[in-house]
């Protein structure tokens, strides 16, 4: 439209202008449109170099320090058929809403949560739950790397799955997954046949409503409350919202078993 309008303004100018030969018009014209798709050009490198930018802004967000989940206190959330560890005695269960693509999440998976396994988990203090919640909007390739860890859970290695999309960069194709799956020693054939047919994409469609549903706008976010009765729903009594420092999953971890007792 620019382009559109700069070309009339020309016409316009060359129909006031002294007489010229058609031939020198017609040179004179072309300079012009060649010069307004040169800066036409220019100003959409400019644009897709914004939007690159806001993109891999939005690619590094967490939630940002004392940044809430309003409402969130107070409602239940169903456990049913979501990944578990842990004793299903204890008192508290972490329920921890991640994308295996977002690079604060994995920061959480291999800074921060293995003490809290070891001092809460491990212990039979803390049960913990895996909520799947790929954003697409942020990470588009990272749905596929959840249906492989459900994929990996059918062979019985959800969890060392679960770590290996963790470890290193997001597997972002098939060929990047089958590699992780490998390396779990996993059934290559296997893997590969329930990767392809789909099978886990509903349920993990489903979480991401339910998560939304809740309010949650970003990862990770752990959810915490007293363990509920089997095919119960948990209530949430408290949180930790982003990759936070092990002191504050500490103290809502701590605070949440005073409440158990």
């Amino acid at each position: 439209m620019i382009a559109r309008v700069a070309v009339v303004s020309v016409v316009a100018l060359l129909s006031l202008s002294p007489p010229q030969s058609q031939s020198d018009e017609i040179a004179a014209l072309k300079r012009e449109i060649a010069e307004l798709k040169a800066q036409q050009a220019a100003m959409q490198r400019d644009v897709q170099a914004i939007k690159t930018f806001l993109q891999n802004a939005l690619q590094g967000r967490q939630p940002a320090a004392g940044e809430d989940l309003p409402g969130v206190i107070g409602q239940a959330i169903p456990l049913a058929g979501e990944a578990a560890m842990g004793s299903d005695s204890a008192r508290v269960t972490l329920v921890e809403v991640s994308d295996y693509h977002c690079p604060f999440c994995r920061r959480q998976a291999t800074q921060t949560f293995p003490q809290v396994n070891a001092d809460y988990i491990a212990t039979g203090k803390a049960r913990y739950v895996f909520v799947d919640y790929p954003i697409a909007q942020l990470h588009p390739d990272a749905f596929k790397s959840h249906v492989a860890a459900d994929c990996a859970g059918e062979q019985g290695k959800y969890w060392q799955m679960h770590s290996a999309l963790f470890a290193g960069a997001p597997a972002r194709d098939a060929a990047s997954l089958a590699q992780r799956a490998q390396s779990v020693g996993l059934d290559s054939a296997k893997f590969s046949s329930c990767l392809s047919s789909g099978r886990h994409a509903a349920a993990i469609t489903d979480s991401i409503a339910r998560m939304q549903k809740l309010g949650i706008g970003g990862t990770p976010a752990t959810l915490i409350g007293l363990t509920p009765r089997p095919g119960e729903p948990m209530k949430i009594i408290g949180y930790v919202y982003g990759a936070r420092p092990y002191a504050d999953f500490k103290a809502q971890i701590d605070a949440a078993l005073a409440k158990a007792q």
